[in-house]
Formats: C-alpha cells, sequence, structure tokens
C-alpha cells in the first residue's frame, strides 16, 4: 500500500471519550469507518467481535442511512445469517466495487479481511523519534514522550531500531508478559489490529512493541511496516523509535519515517550534532513536521541560540535526568518523575509534536 492509500479518506483516528448520540446504544459520529445496518444480535454480536479484532468501532445506524462510512454492512433478510458489504464508491480506487454476501460465523475471516481494510483508511497521528548521531537519547526521549502522551489518550509505542536491546525494561515492562518481536511471525502477512494491541505488554493506555534478548524488528522492513499500519490504526499517537539511518535514507528504515506525520530529531547540542541535524532536516520529505530536540542543552535560551545558529525555528531543549541510570536500576521507570525539568521540557515536545501533526 502506497502513502496515498494509506491517507486515503484521512488519517484521523476516532477520538475516546467523546459523548456522542446513540442510535440502539451504539455511538455513531459522521467519520465512523464502518457502520452496520441489523436488528438480530447474532449478527450484531458477530460483526462487534470481528470489529473489535480490526480495531475499529462499527456503531449500528437505522435502516436506509445514507453515511460517508469507508464500509457498509447490512444484514440479508431471512432465516440464515448473513451480511452484505458495500466499500464506499469514493473508496472504489483502492477497493473493489460492488458488494459481497457474506455468511456468519462461516466466512467470518473475509468480513475481518474488510474491516481491516476499512480501518487503514483512519489513522492516529505517527510521531517518529530520530537520533541524529549515536548515543543522541533517541530511545529514551521516545519511550518518556509516549508515556507522557497516554496520559491523555491511547498511544503505541514501537521499537524500530534493528540493534535494539528493548524499551521495555526502561518502561518497567521487561518481566510482564505479552509479545515481543521474537514472537511475530515474519512471513504471517498482515497484523489483525486488535489483536495485535490486546497482546502487547501495557502500562496504562501505553502498549509497547519491543525487542528483547531475543531479538529486535526484522531487517526486511515489511514487519515494522505491518506493525506500523496496525498499532496507528487502535491508538490515539503512535510512537516510532527509528534507528539512525532512516534520517539519511539508509535502506528499508526509510519507509518507515515515511509513515511519520512529525519527525523529532534528537542530538547533542554539539557543532558536529547540529550538522547532523540540518542534514537530516535537508533530506526529509516535504509532508513532515521536523522538530529538534537538544539532548543536554541548558534551557530555553541554549535552545534558541541553536536554533538561530541551525536556521530552523522548532529547537527544545531537554535536561540530562540525574541519576537516570541509578532510578532505572532501582525500578524507578522512565515518566515516573513527573515534576522534574525534564519531565516538563518532555511535555513541551509533545505539545509541539501534537500542534505539527
Amino acid at each position: 500500500m502506497n502513502n496515498s492509500q494509506r491517507r486515503a479518506g484521512g488519517k484521523r483516528a476516532t477520538e475516546p471519550g467523546r459523548r456522542e448520540e446513540t442510535y440502539r446504544e451504539d455511538a455513531y459520529r459522521e467519520d465512523a469507518v464502518a457502520t452496520l445496518e441489523a436488528h438480530s444480535d447474532a449478527v450484531i454480536k458477530e460483526v462487534q467481535r470481528l470489529a473489535a479484532l480490526a480495531g475499529i468501532a462499527v456503531p449500528r445506524v437505522a435502516s436506509g442511512t445514507a453515511t460517508p462510512a469507508v464500509l457498509r454492512i447490512v444484514e440479508e433478510p431471512g432465516s440464515e445469517v448473513k451480511v452484505r458489504a458495500r466499500f464506499h464508491p469514493v473508496y472504489t480506487q483502492y477497493f473493489a466495487a460492488g458488494s459481497v454476501v457474506i455468511a456468519l460465523p462461516e466466512q467470518a475471516a473475509d468480513l475481518l479481511e474488510l474491516l481491516v481494510a476499512a480501518g487503514s483508511t483512519r489513522r492516529g497521528t505517527i510521531i517518529g523519534v530520530l537520533p541524529a548521531h549515536g548515543g543522541a537519547g533517541a530511545s529514551m526521549l521516545s519511550s518518556w514522550l509516549a508515556r507522557h502522551l497516554s496520559q491523555e489518550d491511547s498511544t503505541g509505542l514501537i521499537d524500530l531500531d534493528p540493534l535494539s536491546l528493548g524499551l521495555a525494561e526502561d518502561l518497567g515492562l521487561a518481566g510482564d508478559a505479552g509479545l515481543r518481536w521474537a514472537d511475530l511471525n515474519e512471513d504471517a502477512g498482515a497484523l489483525v489490529p486488535g489483536r495485535l494491541n490486546a497482546a502487547l505488554p501495557h502500562l496504562g493506555d501505553l502498549r509497547v512493541l519491543s525487542a528483547d534478548d531475543r531479538g529486535a524488528v526484522p531487517p526486511s522492513g515489511e514487519s515494522g511496516e505491518r506493525a506500523i499500519s496496525a498499532l496507528s490504526q487502535v491508538h490515539k499517537t503512535t510512537v516510532l523509535d527509528l534507528p539512525r539511518g532512516a534520517g539519511l535514507g539508509h535502506g528499508i528504515s526509510r519507509g518507515w519515517l515515511e509513515w511519520c506525520d512529525v519527525v523529532v530529531i534528537v542530538s547533542h547540542p554539539t557543532s558536529r550534532g547540529l550538522e547532523q541535524c540540518h542534514r537530516i532536516l535537508a533530506a526529509l520529505p516535504s509532508h513532515h513536521k521536523g522538530i529538534v530536540v537538544a539532548n543536554g542543552a541548558n534551557g530555553g535560551s541554549q535552545a534558541a541560540a541553536l536554533a538561530l545558529e541551525l536556521g530552523h525555528s522548532q529547537v527544545f531543549a531537554l535536561h540530562r535526568l540525574r541519576n537516570m541510570q541509578q532510578d532505572l536500576e532501582h525500578g524507578v521507570r522512565l515518566g515516573d518523575r513527573q515534576r522534574s525539568t525534564t519531565a516538563r521540557e518532555v511535555g513541551r515536545i509533545a505539545a509541539a509534536c501534537q500542534e505539527g501533526a
């Protein structure tokens, strides 16, 4: 699927928690991905079960309601449990035209495939965190940033560094049950969003797909794309911990960068670091919002000076948290120290990412 297909119909995920009008106890809004016209419990329960696996909401609407939903599912009359599924005409350049009748539960896999396809047209914001050089602190920031964002809404964090030893430990999730990269079959094809998300270790509303001592993301790139596609469908925000090569067009990781709405470039506040930042900013696709984080800068005044030197307005300071390594060794997770200067700076970076998305 190319970039225009990923963004078909917009990228925003449905916002959880919003009060909405209901029809027969189901929330409906104009940007619903799919809708259901049904009256029998058997159809309703099976469609909602499949929708949960696909990671999308499928509200019920009154018979004959005209909606702009990507996928319209209508119960077929008769004694058998069947539905007719049809994609909106606007999406026929991406999906098949016409309609198909599906028997449930015998052909549930077919309906699930259609629901996943419909869900692929709606995505939350994707933020890529990219090191300008080795040891820049990008993985620390991506984990802390994701945790901060998860305090407001559901957030996914994907470890996309093929050399990573894992992000879960710094978040206190190393011993928690759940899938890691080594548990995913590289040849399994598309990942079912809801199923993958539910199987990951989590900290509150943050779900994490991480490397561990058995291995990291496969270097082929396809598994990474499938994970980005799946988790960005079920989260308001997905944070990608990217490898350094992605910023300079090296290999398949450049494809992961293409998914991002915002790219956060992390560097030490040195001349060489700024030179690398300048190269990466110049190489970013035109639709990307670039934010630079000077890890180790002393504050806003130094960040302003660096912005002037770099010729880029979006430069943020990030203080090094004292005793961070000792904290981690004693079970204090990234983001636990919410009153620290570093935490406030992460909050400002998060706000800039949300504004730029």
